[in-house]
């Protein structure tokens, strides 16, 4: 798993919740989250026991701006590409994505049923 996050709100400004800035509060439950899923919790109760032991990374930022966000997305793109080389696959053919091309096609030539009908009338398509 890797988490992403920004010391500064994107917007300048923050606003003081109960003694600290809501971006605070999310700088904080990023790092909390990284240590739920590396600690984990045990409990008596199953539903509040969770397993720990979860590998994660941290890519951290002073702010997110549009040069910053391009950057990222390149990362994630070309760490997709080279997992697929050293496991063999092409990482940008997916089936799935194929598949939603088609039924794309559909939905703009009007020919829907069920769920992708109903879906297409959300957008008025």
């Amino acid at each position: 798993m890797q988490f992403v996050g920004y010391k500064d709100s994107q917007i300048g400004m923050d606003v003081d919740i109960q003694g600290s800035t809501s971006q605070k509060k999310l700088c904080a439950n990023v790092v909390a989250q990284i240590m739920a899923f590396a600690c984990g919790k045990d409990d008596e109760n199953p539903n509040k026991a969770f397993a720990g032991g979860r590998p994660s990374s941290l890519i951290i930022g002073d702010q997110l701006y549009p040069e910053s966000l391009g950057v990222l997305l390149a990362h994630f793109e070309n760490k997709v590409m080279f997992q697929g080389f050293i496991w063999n696959i092409n990482s940008f053919d997916q089936e799935g994505v194929q598949l939603g091309k088609l039924l794309a096609k559909r939905v703009l030539a009007h020919e829907t049923d069920g769920a992708l009908k109903a879906y297409a009338d959300l957008f008025e398509i």
